[in-house]
């Protein structure tokens, strides 16, 4: 979910000024969003659920995420994506979440019921794929379109050859329900048409060329290219202009259901999706266990200094206002 966002930290003393203003005592400048300040799982979840040091740390505002600022040294620490090229760009280490404050957003294909019912086998297509998309696969893949500006098609279909997925046995599959079946045959497309949509950036669109070449493969004709963001290109699933769209569990959960406080397991969060979902005629499939989610990030050669979840990097923080 491109909403949520994430810090990464970066760790030359010259960085370790006061200043920049922002709400708390002098130590490492933090660049923020505005509404990382006042969100549940932004500044005060941090403070709350982890040490009170957060809640006093040296926060700048900036207009977008802090790449930049960090790269130019004007901020110590900045918002980026979980799954961003440059978490991989700038070999930057994610802190384990370990007490579980930021929501999961992994990702699962949903798929209007009435396509479902009509290709039951597409989830069982997909299963076995979606199942090794993890974070650290798709953020060296967006690191291939978004630094490397290799083309998307030519890096989904790489990864698909390189993990032998292209022609990956379909997934044995489950009774699942009369409104979102679960079968796995058939799954030969026989020349059906179908309609992936995605959100207009390279990891979306990464998502749907993967979906797009293996169905391709087992017979179906498939037509990736509509982009929208939210809450347009829902609305292009929920009338039917698309037949399938790769979805985050927490934009579903906490835009579009309205739940404040999604579940923390990633299993969970995709289950309270398709169980909401599915009286509309969304099914839910294909659940991968990418995460791309809020957190904080450091360089990899700084864990010894700042270790390696967020409660030992409030700590720092603590003994470093």
């Amino acid at each position: 979910m491109r909403g949520p966002l994430a810090l990464a930290v970066l760790t030359a003393v010259s960085l370790l000024l006061p200043g920049c203003g922002g709400g708390g005592s002098a130590g490492p400048v933090v660049c923020i969003m505005s509404e990382f300040r006042t969100r549940a799982d932004g500044v005060p979840g941090l403070a709350k659920t982890y040490n009170s040091a957060y809640g006093t740390a040296n926060y700048k505002d900036i207009g977008s995420t802090a790449e930049a600022g960090i790269a130019s040294g004007q901020c110590a620490a900045g918002e980026v994506f979980t799954t961003d090229s440059a978490v991989a760009a700038h070999d930057l280490y994610v802190l384990r979440d370990d007490k579980g404050l930021f929501p999961p957003d992994n990702v699962g294909l949903v798929v209007r019921s009435p396509v479902l019912q009509q290709h039951p086998g597409i989830a069982a297509i997909l299963a076995p794929v979606a199942a090794r998309i993890t974070t650290d696969e798709i953020t060296r893949m967006n690191r291939a379109v978004e630094v490397d500006k290799r083309a998307v098609a030519d890096v989904a279909r790489q990864w698909l050859t390189n993990n032998a997925l292209l022609d990956a046995a379909p997934s044995a599959g489950g009774a699942g329900t009369a409104r979102c079946p679960a079968g796995a045959a058939p799954v030969e497309g026989g020349g059906a048409q179908l309609k992936i949509g995605s959100k207009a950036f390279a990891e979306e669109e990464l998502l749907a060329a993967i979906a797009k070449l293996v169905l391709e493969r087992h017979g179906y004709q498939v037509d990736d290219s509509v982009h929208a963001a939210d809450p347009a290109i829902d609305r292009a699933l929920r009338d039917g202009t698309i037949d399938m769209l790769w979805q985050y569990t927490g934009t579903e959960l906490q835009e579009f259901l309205g739940v404040k406080h999604p579940p923390a397991d990633l299993g969970a969060a995709f289950e309270e999706a398709r169980s909401r979902d599915e009286a509309s005629g969304l099914c839910w499939t294909a659940p991968a266990p990418m995460n791309d989610t809020n957190g904080l990030a450091i360089r990899s050669a700084d864990r010894s200094r700042y270790g390696d979840t967020l409660s030992a990097f409030g700590e720092y923080l603590a003994g470093n206002h």
